[in-house]
């Protein structure tokens, strides 16, 4: 090759490694706190982005609280827009990407303290990282669909309960007391009698798992009434009536959780 081409492609090379490695060593922990506690979405999100550039020594107790506060204004920010513009307002086409707040979840969840639990809560994802944290995190969850904060979607509702169902398989009914057990089980009934087609998909199947022929069959009466359902504005019917005659007949097999070091062996 020219020697005429290839010195100025290697200055060019040269010169953005330059550029590259000093905004590496611009990155501090003192300015990953102040971006990711940043009121201003945008900057907190760069704030993760130098967060996942410092070398692990450096991700300080006060750097993990600044990432779990990004969370926090995070989960308000969306809260307040949905109380705003409604659950179905396109969030992450207008008010940001989707794809941050995944990763900052991500991160948030890798800490593996309890003490993140409140703020994980509307992102409870598959369930597995849920049950990672162990029966602490029952109660916050229960409690959380038992009480939705305003502004609340279906979907983290959706994948509360889910987790509460995931619980119950791996732990086993017998292990939660008669009062855990009544308390789920008026959440099952809650969602299936007042909820739309997510909700009340993941409150069948917690009622099946507790084997709750009562609620089963009172989803399955709800669901053949074409009256309530259109009340409910669910499209999806012949699915949830495959789910409550699965349930009834007791061949209903649903996705069960995999622990932790299990899900590190599978790659995922």
């Amino acid at each position: 090759m020219n020697k005429k081409i290839i010195i100025p492609c290697i200055l060019c090379f040269f010169s953005v490694w330059t550029i590259h490695a000093q905004k590496l060593d611009q990155v501090t922990p003192d300015k990953v706190i102040q971006k990711l506690t940043s009121p201003d979405f945008r900057v907190a999100f760069e704030g993760l982005e130098d967060y996942m550039r410092l070398p692990e020594d450096q991700h300080t107790p006060a750097i993990k609280s600044a990432l779990v506060q990004a969370l926090i204004n995070e989960n308000r920010r969306i809260q307040s827009i949905r109380i705003e513009k409604g659950e179905d307002f396109p969030l992450y086409k207008l008010e940001g990407q989707g794809e941050a707040l995944l990763f900052l979840m991500g991160e948030v969840y890798d800490l593996r303290d309890p003490a993140t639990i409140p703020a994980l809560l509307p992102w409870c994802q598959t369930g597995d990282e849920m049950v990672d944290f162990g029966r602490v995190a029952f109660d916050p969850i229960l409690s959380y669909v038992e009480e939705p904060p305003e502004g609340t979607s279906r979907y983290s509702i959706g994948s509360c309960i889910y987790t509460l169902r995931m619980m119950v398989d791996y732990w086993g009914l017998s292990s939660f007391s008669s009062s855990e057990h009544q308390r789920m089980r008026q959440v099952a009934e809650k969602y299936i009698v007042n909820s739309k087609f997510y909700t009340m998909y993941d409150a069948i199947t917690l009622a099946a798992s507790l084997n709750d022929r009562s609620l089963l069959q009172m989803a399955d009466n709800l669901i053949n009434n074409d009256e309530e359902m259109a009340k409910r504005q669910v499209t999806n019917i012949d699915m949830l009536k495959k789910i409550v005659s699965r349930a009834l007949s007791g061949t209903l097999v649903e996705r069960q959780y995999v622990p932790y070091e299990e899900r590190q062996k599978r790659g995922y």
